[in-house]
């Protein structure tokens, strides 16, 4: 497990009292929690600007988890933030409160830096321990099949039971809570109906609890103290309409007498029985909740009594007969230098590691055998080890020095991401430590196929996978990216088409992350987008059935080139005919295909990207990464765009010469991608020269995945942009040209952004790959300019999230 960054803010002034030191657990400190999504939100008590502590309160933010110096604030509230929690899909954020107010937050208008309110729940005095929302009901199964199996058999796309049924069996949203009384609240979604149980009906003091979902239902743990003693109460929620819960309750654990001196924190093993629970202190014990046989004499359960049959008539045995939920001890971790557990977080069920474990000054990995994984110090100042009972004479602190008597801060909350790859810590100051476990011990080829199997997952389910692929070396991630490959031609046809983009896009990420592999990013990024502007074109090239014996009109043209989008056994042999006669299909039904000038600019840049393709082939007729004319499909959904352009407008480039003869060199590059003969080449160099356009799909950017090459840990700053960090793309002599889109261009609509240096702006930023759009759609849009877009409305072309951005 090594240390990828660590974050730095600015000193406070005045230091908050007793925060550091306290081993109070009724003090609330910074929690943080990952998504799905690689989007990590936590709480800080002040503004993470101020310096000045004028801003005392609760604050919620989020960052992305490869650039976290791009901090953005949700929301603020009065009194501290004591829950915090992302829903299933990471779209939602919940925030609650220590006097009983519910928030639910989601992104407005699909930006980072921009959240509203959805729905609120309000339970008066009671303070919010934990929260969870409800399951949709959707999952992705695992089998422990082979890596050969093809992957609709190793992963299954299933429906079970949701929390809250709706009308037609469909999930509701909604949260469930527990509060400090011992209160299992629940608010359903847009209603704001709420609903009350108590654990049991004498009420205890709750300081700890953890939520899960089984079968429907939210099982949930929760620490309660009475009396001067610790035990742990459980119990199943079932949820119905109208809102009302019911409450099932499970065995109860009750723990060693010096329990309640000491922070004590719960998390359930997050696997498909959820029967497990981890109950972290100065020990870490696993406790799975079993059944349990008493054995009896054999008299005793003998005789027709009322429930001692079975429903087949027969007598049952004296082990069914008296059988018992029970808690047993599975597993036990003594927590390393003594120190008492401030946070335990447990994977998914894809997680590589059962859970991890924080306390003050540590961070532990524990696995399945009863030994630490790995444990690692968390530097919280910049020193190169942990605090002794010693301090040191300059102790610093950010970029500066401590002021006189301050302490440096302590690991507070800690969170596991989807995958188990990537350790998230906060400290009591709000500055977060981002661990990656990769297994030291096991050969490269193992590390190869592990991360494979967990992309493959997320390329299925649609999780974010940076978390998986940060930290590793760019010798993994080539050969990562050739098993990829591999794995993903092997499979059904009906796969490959319904994963297409999915699996482009994770070719994406891995080629920007390896310094060789830039223009393999480019061309994958082009292909992307010129299939947004085929899939556009197929929904609008659908006209009404034309009359047979009027040969002659413009529907006829319009159905022959909507049969281009179709998959037909004589796809090719159409796709020859309508090359030969583009221009006279074009003057046929040139009132009818005057819509398609919506999309000028992407039928352009498709003409762009062909050119781009056959000067790369120019340059070496060796695969080497990814080239758009070595792949057939890319090469047809372009040949597909330049009917259409020939077709819509003449002047969208060249001339109908030029035009003719990039349709026939790339038909003729499709034919024999593998065999290409002089003659082809000395054609594509005519047009080439003639014509200067090129494509570059590769912006600056600065991120921790960037292949800079800089050694880990990085040591970083809020609000500050690490110019080290910051990575610039070298193009290939092959795509320079004076019209290549810049850096203030529109990367999706190929448009001029506005504003610059002499003038104001407003646009939309995607922090991962540096693109750039118009912050908003323009009024009075085409419908096919509308769906072109919309592709790209909830987030970037490579997956990462949009931003608002302004220079006023």
């Amino acid at each position: 497990m090594d240390l990828i960054y660590s974050m730095r803010r600015k000193p406070l002034k005045c230091e908050p009292p007793n925060l550091d030191g306290t081993t109070d657990p009724e003090v609330v400190r910074p929690i943080c929690t990952i998504s799905v999504c690689n989007i990590i939100a936590f709480t800080s008590f002040t503004e993470l600007s101020d310096v000045d502590g004028d801003t005392w309160g609760g604050h919620v933010y989020v960052c992305d988890i490869i650039t976290p110096w791009n901090s953005y604030k949700v929301t603020s509230t009065t009194h501290p933030v004591s829950a915090l929690e992302w829903d299933g899909e990471g779209k939602q954020l919940l925030v609650a409160t220590t006097v009983g107010d519910v928030y639910v937050y989601g992104q407005k208008d699909y930006l980072l830096n921009e959240w509203t309110c959805l729905y609120t729940g309000n339970f008066p005095g009671e303070r919010v321990i934990k929260a969870i929302f409800f399951h949709n009901g959707r999952r992705v199964l695992v089998s422990d099949k082979k890596v050969e199996v093809p992957m609709t058999e190793r992963f299954q796309l299933s429906r079970s039971t949701p929390t809250l049924k709706g009308f037609g069996g469909a999930g509701r949203e909604g949260v469930c809570i527990v509060t400090g009384s011992g209160l299992v609240g629940a608010v359903s979604g847009w209603s704001a109906q709420s609903a009350v149980v108590p654990l049991r009906p004498a009420r205890d003091r709750v300081t700890a609890a953890a939520f899960a979902h089984k079968n429907g239902k939210i099982v949930v743990a929760a620490l309660c103290v009475c009396g001067g003693r610790a035990s742990v109460r459980a119990g199943a929620v079932s949820l119905t309409l109208p809102l009302a819960l019911q409450l099932t309750p499970l065995p109860t654990l009750y723990l060693p007498d010096d329990t309640p001196q000491l922070p004590v924190c719960l998390s359930w093993k997050l696997s498909e029985e959820v029967d497990s629970l981890f109950v972290g202190s100065t020990t870490v014990t696993l406790w799975k909740l079993t059944e349990r046989a008493y054995p009896v004499h054999k008299l005793l359960a003998k005789g027709s009594v009322q429930g001692n049959t079975t429903p087949g008539g027969g007598l049952k045995s004296a082990s069914e007969c008296f059988a018992t939920l029970s808690w047993q001890a599975t597993g036990a971790w003594p927590v390393e230098g003594g120190e008492a557990a401030a946070g335990v977080a447990s994977g998914g069920p894809q997680a590589a590691s059962l859970a991890a474990l924080a306390t003050p000054r540590s961070l532990h990995l524990i696995g399945d055998s009863h030994h630490y994984l790995c444990s690692r110090a968390v530097v919280t100042s910049s020193e190169v080890s942990p605090p002794s009972s010693t301090p040191p004479k300059k102790t610093k602190y950010g970029p500066g020095l401590l002021p006189s008597g301050a302490r440096c801060a302590r690991a507070c909350s800690v969170s596991v991401s989807w995958s188990g790859c990537a350790v998230v810590v906060v400290d009591t100051h709000s500055q977060l430590h981002l661990y990656k476990h990769t297994p030291a011990h096991e050969h490269a080829s193992q590390v190869v196929s592990q991360t494979c199997t967990l992309l493959e997952y997320a390329t299925v389910s649609g999780h974010d996978c940076v978390d998986v692929l940060i930290g590793l070396k760019p010798n993994v991630l080539e050969a990562l990216y050739e098993r990829l490959t591999e794995n993903f031609q092997r499979q059904p046809t009906a796969f490959q088409q319904h994963y297409y983009y999915a699996w482009i896009r994770l070719r994406m990420l891995l080629c920007s992350m390896i310094p060789s592999g830039q223009a393999s990013a480019s061309n994958l990024t082009s292909v992307l987008m010129s299939g947004a502007s085929s899939a556009a074109l197929a929904c609008a090239l659908r006209p009404p059935a034309p009359r047979p014996d009027d040969k002659d009109s413009p529907l006829h043209a319009l159905a022959a080139l909507a049969g281009l989008f179709d998959d037909q056994p004589d796809h090719d042999k159409n796709l020859l005919a309508l090359e030969a006669k583009a221009e006279a299909l074009g003057e046929t039904a040139l009132s009818a295909l005057q819509p398609l000038q919506a999309l000028r600019r992407p039928l352009r840049r498709a003409l762009h990207t062909a050119l781009t393709a056959l000067a790369a082939l120019q340059t070496s007729t060796s695969h080497h990464g990814y080239e758009v004319w070595a792949d057939p499909s890319a090469l047809g959904v372009l040949r597909k765009l330049l009917v259409v352009s020939r077709c819509s407008a003449r002047s969208t480039w060249g001339g109908v010469e030029a035009g003719a003869g990039l349709q026939s060199a790339l038909a003729r590059l499709a034919a024999s991608p593998h065999n290409v003969k002089p003659d082809l080449l000395e054609e594509c160099l005519t047009l080439c020269v003639h014509n200067s356009s090129r494509v570059w799909d590769v912006s600056p950017r600065c991120g921790v995945v960037a292949p800079h090459s800089r050694p880990t840990p990085y040591y970083l700053e809020y609000g500050v942009e690490p110019e080290s960090l910051r990575y610039v793309p070298e193009p290939p002599t092959h795509a320079v040209s004076e019209l290549t889109p810049s850096f203030e261009m529109d990367a999706i609509r190929y448009m001029y952004l506005g504003g610059g240096d002499k003038g104001g702006g407003r646009w939309r930023e995607c922090g991962r790959c540096g693109a750039r759009v118009l912050a908003a759609s323009l009024c009075a849009r085409h419908p096919l300019q509308r769906a072109y877009d919309g592709r790209f409305i909830g987030a970037c072309r490579c997956g990462g999230k949009w931003s608002l951005v302004s220079n006023f």
